[in-house]
């Protein structure tokens, strides 16, 4: 049944849904929380205006609940002012908190009622299901308690002691958080320079994806990428991606002929139809003479269904893309495909380029990597350069392009359009 006025579900339908879930946790051994939100001061706001502002101020909350909670969670009006919240199928604390935080922030904007704006806290208190309770009353029982606790410490939020294996992780935040990312520009991209061994100029740069956390700064690529790609994030971040490079390219100086820029494309996107799409849709919008686009896939993308995944590669070339394999030598090699890849260029992963000088096996794997790439006439890039012997070395075996360290770290866009406009050239001592 629903609450007449916010047309949220009841007190009496929330245990009804509550007792429901707790049978799915034990049956699926999966996690729920409970968040209880009580509205502060909610009497002061009737005596202050009327009841039926206060009326006007409880249905825009409950928007912005429903707006908060995931299409599988249930909310509910257990009290004058006070809600409930119930989070299905969580990782963990950290996943409700986070929730309980977002629910936070969007209270910081005032509600407009009338000529009126209106602005409310509230304290939320949190349980989890089985952590802290595994009965519908007990549970409910321990939010209320989390916050009141809360409240009695001047907090906003409240929660029972938890175990240290169900303590925040490092990833508890990232599946609820990336829709967040978009909205508030936490995403950015960095760029990272390719330099051409034969005339010590820039040949491009490689954009790497960075997310700055407005609560724990920047959270690492290997950390959020996995958790988007299962999440089906990746899909728009990879599309926004595209378009921000295309964008950021063209604005990059002339000077040096004509540049590329390198996008990482997941393993998950390679074989979906709509992939050339939205890179032809990002072609149009941002097109530029000077800019090639080169989309780096790994090898792993190709195992499934190479057949398909060629097919896709060579509509990306027939627009202008070029293809390149990147962390070559890492995955899973074969040259019985490898001869009709319809690629451009080889990328040599790191690992083998960070100990090449010390490494005989490194060296050898790379020396086997930059003949076959010539040929099969395809450019042979070296990423992970640290220092100017390794530099050297790479020169000598024919290897093309270089990035690294030793040329310069990623950095932020308007970065790197000031390194592209006062680069000099590689220094000519690096030219015996």
């Amino acid at each position: 049944m629903e609450d007449k006025l916010t047309r949220v579900y009841d007190r009496e339908t929330f245990f009804k849904l509550l007792a429901r879930q707790i049978i799915s946790v034990h049956d699926h051994k999966v996690k729920l929380s409970l968040l209880v939100i009580d509205i502060n001061r909610f009497n002061r706001i009737n005596k202050l205006y009327d009841y039926p502002t206060g009326d006007l101020v409880l249905k825009k909350f409950t928007k912005l609940l429903s707006n908060v909670k995931r299409e599988q969670d249930y909310l509910a009006r257990i009290g004058d002012n006070r809600f409930a919240l119930i989070l299905v199928n969580i990782m963990n604390a950290g996943h409700a908190k986070l929730a309980a935080q977002k629910i936070l922030r969007q209270l910081e904007v005032a509600f407009e009622i009338g000529s009126e704006k209106i602005l409310i806290e509230a304290t939320i208190g949190i349980s989890l299901c089985p952590l802290h309770a595994s009965k519908t009353t007990a549970l409910l029982k321990e939010s209320e308690i989390a916050l009141e606790s809360a409240r009695k410490n001047k907090q906003f939020i409240g929660m029972p002691e938890i175990s240290k294996e169900d303590h925040l992780s490092d990833t508890w935040d990232i599946e609820l958080a990336i829709d967040e990312a978009f909205q508030t520009q936490q995403f950015s991209l960095y760029y990272q320079p390719k330099i051409s061994l034969k005339t010590g100029k820039p040949v491009g740069a490689e954009a790497l994806l960075r997310w700055n956390h407005h609560m724990r700064g920047f959270i690492s690529p290997d950390i959020f990428i996995p958790i988007a790609e299962k999440s089906g994030h990746i899909k728009p971040i990879t599309s926004w991606i595209l378009n921000s490079v295309l964008r950021h390219s063209s604005k990059w100086t002339r000077k040096w002929g004509r540049l590329s820029v390198s996008a990482n494309i997941p393993p998950e996107l390679i074989l979906q139809l709509d992939l050339k799409d939205f890179v032809a849709n990002a072609i149009k919008l941002w097109s530029n003479d000077n800019v090639t686009l080169i989309l780096e896939i790994i090898e792993r993308s190709l195992v499934e269904d190479p057949e398909k995944s060629f097919e896709i590669l060579k509509q990306m070339q027939s627009m202008g893309v070029k293809i390149s394999i990147d962390d070559f030598g890492t995955g899973y090699s074969s040259l019985a495909y490898f001869k009709s890849l319809p690629i451009n260029e080889l990328k040599i992963d790191q690992s083998f380029v960070f100990d090449l000088l010390t490494d005989s096996s490194n060296e050898k794997l790379v020396r086997l990597i930059i003949d076959l790439a010539h040929n099969f006439d395809l450019e042979v890039v070296a990423e992970g350069v640290q220092d100017r012997q390794t530099l050297m070395m790479l020169k000598n075996m024919g290897c093309h392009i270089v990035q690294g360290y030793f040329i310069a770290k990623p950095m932020p866009h308007e970065e790197f359009i000031n390194w592209l406009e006062n680069f000099k050239e590689l220094p000519k001592e690096l030219y015996p």
